[in-house]
């Protein structure tokens, strides 16, 4: 399955956050999120996670963060550990 979604270019905190914010939105139907909210607090669940996991993983070509997920939860959280695995695995520092 392919996702239709534009490449995003640019650092890789500017995809990570881009590509992790889009895809918090869709699963949590919502607009505007602050890097401080909490996936389950705004109202997400496992099934939505897991969905978003996947995503996410399709469209950044990493592993998804699943640990900082469960543990520190927040969109900020989120964008940085994904940046940091992008950083890794094209052979950067973070």
């Amino acid at each position: 399955m392919h996702d239709n979604h534009p490449r995003v270019d640019g650092t890789a905190a500017d995809r990570a956050s881009a590509v992790v914010t889009e895809e918090w939105c869709r699963a949590l139907e919502v607009t505007g999120p602050s890097p401080e909210d909490d996936f389950f607090e705004a109202g997400g669940n496992s099934l939505l996670i897991a969905s978003m996991i996947d995503r996410v993983e399709r469209r950044l070509g990493i592993p998804f963060p699943v640990e900082v997920a469960f543990i520190e939860g927040t969109l900020g959280a989120l964008t940085d550990a994904c940046a940091e695995r992008i950083t890794a695995a094209e052979g950067g520092t973070a």
